[in-house]
């Protein structure tokens, strides 16, 4: 789940420890939140082309499937937006219904040797996000979007909150080797790619 490991990467043990004995309502970036999302993220074999069985590269179900939740929010004064997973905030692009998040962190990987810990994921989530309306125009079903938008109200906010409730996509995983002369990383670069359907929480 390289989400999660990406998040974890990038926090001390102790920071973690602290973060998870605070019960407070989480607070997230910006001045609109769209909406908080279970994501399935679908492994995308004619894509891949690492070894998706392997629990380095790939952390799948039975149905080669993994789960994870995230938010998405924007300051709709500065033009910026965020994604946060796992009370971990990074950078996302908002260009009309589309969202695109990506971020790279250190992810040392046995396959690259012992003593070799500079390799990298890269990471992008690409998603468009669909009104309620837009969702149930399609059947709440991804695939039948076929690269487009449905008809139905763009998502805007309302006085309930903002009219999102679904968001299709990809999420693509590059593994990048280390640099060091420790590093013999096989597959030097190797990708894995998965469907995701996000369905609104909140």
């Amino acid at each position: 789940m390289h989400l999660k490991r990406l998040a974890l990467a990038l926090f001390p043990a102790a920071a973690l420890a602290v973060a998870v004995g605070c019960f407070t309502d989480p607070v997230y970036p910006g001045n609109q939140v769209l909406g908080s999302f279970r994501f399935q993220a679908k492994l995308d074999a004619a894509r891949t082309t690492c070894d998706a069985g392997s629990r380095e590269f790939a952390q799948l179900d039975d149905a080669g499937s993994f789960y994870f939740e995230g938010t998405f929010s924007r300051d709709t004064d500065a033009g910026t937006g965020f994604l946060t997973v796992l009370g971990f905030t990074r950078d996302a692009g908002y260009t009309g219904q589309s969202v695109n998040s990506t971020h790279r962190a250190t992810a040392p990987r046995a396959s690259c040797g012992t003593g070799c810990e500079d390799s990298e994921i890269e990471e992008n989530l690409n998603v468009i996000l669909l009104s309620d309306s837009q969702a149930r125009n399609v059947a709440r079903d991804c695939a039948r979007l076929d690269g487009g938008v449905p008809e139905g109200t763009i998502p805007a906010p309302t006085e309930n909150g903002y009219d999102v409730s679904l968001a299709c996509g990809t999420l693509t995983d590059i593994f990048l080797p280390g640099k060091g002369a420790s590093c013999n990383c096989k597959p030097a670069t190797c990708t894995t790619v998965y469907t995701v359907r996000g369905d609104r929480q909140d």
